[in-house]
């Protein structure tokens, strides 16, 4: 028996790669405790976000340093003064060796860690199984 309550059944799905993955970050923003979480590409483009729009146009851009440890120009911490370092995760996807960046602006409290990994695999999920770039490179 499978537990279909709405913070385990998505409501909204699609057969569109990315919308499938803007919906599977939108999911993951709503049932959890999270301000912001995107994907982007290296080069700072968002490919689906959930949260405030400019918020996440300013952390894809710094997203690539993010993911590496680095401290980003000072414009986040200007743009952001009472934002902690420890509240945004940020780690480098590989898909099809397409280099990518989750981003998320949270509490890092265990089930938001576990939202955070299940975007992760919901979007790699995702692309394996409806993108049509999906293992070409």
């Amino acid at each position: 028996m499978t537990d279909e309550s709405p913070k385990n059944q998505r409501r909204r799905r699609s057969e569109e790669t990315q919308q499938a993955i803007i919906y599977q970050l939108e999911y993951v923003q709503e049932e959890f405790d999270i301000d912001l979480i995107l994907l982007a590409d290296e080069h700072g483009l968002i490919i689906g976000s959930a949260g405030d729009e400019e918020a996440a146009t300013l952390f894809a851009v710094y997203a690539h340093a993010l993911a590496k440890g680095e401290i980003p120009d000072p414009v986040l911490s200007e743009t952001f003064p009472n934002l902690k370092r420890e509240h945004i995760l940020c780690e480098s996807i590989s898909l099809d060796d397409i280099p990518l960046y989750l981003l998320a602006v949270m509490e890092p409290t265990p089930d938001n860690c576990r939202a955070y990994e299940r975007a992760r695999s919901g979007i790699q999920r995702i692309y394996y199984t409806t993108s049509e770039l999906a293992g070409k490179n």
